[in-house]
């Protein structure tokens, strides 16, 4: 067996690169990327969140954060509010825009997902999705 077939970073990334780079034809429309979507889902998700609080979730760098935000928030498709807590920050909602696009992508998504993880039965997609969920949950 050759070596890079025994390297599970090789192989996820190699899945990875696959599943991002469909994704991004689909996001081209909305001039956003795939990690700009993840950052739209996480705030459906979490309204109200900070930016500090997006970035240590989603372990993306604080200055990346920031352009990320101010792109999506030129868009329309998120909103800064004045943190009540704290004023010195913000607190970022999801814009009906916004909204609009998680939604008509998440379908896109699946079928991009499914797409490449074709060749496994129904129940080796689940067990893959559950094994990556405990791994990533425990890091």
């Amino acid at each position: 067996m050759d070596r890079w077939n025994q390297s599970y970073g090789f192989l996820l990334g190699k899945v990875l690169q696959q599943m991002e780079s469909q994704f991004a034809e689909g996001l081209i429309p909305f001039h956003i990327n795939a990690r700009q979507y993840g950052v739209l889902l996480f705030i459906q998700e979490n309204p109200y969140s900070s930016q500090k609080d997006i970035s240590e979730n989603l372990q993306i760098d604080r200055t990346t954060m920031v352009s990320h935000i101010d792109h999506l928030e030129t868009l329309g498709f998120v909103e800064r509010t004045k943190n009540p807590n704290d004023r010195r920050s913000y607190s970022l909602i999801i814009t009906t825009k916004g909204k609009e696009v998680l939604d008509s992508r998440w379908e896109y998504l699946s079928k991009v997902e499914l797409g490449v993880l074709a060749p496994l039965e129904t129940h080796e997609k689940q067990l893959l999705k559950e094994l990556l969920v405990k791994v990533w949950k425990s890091l």
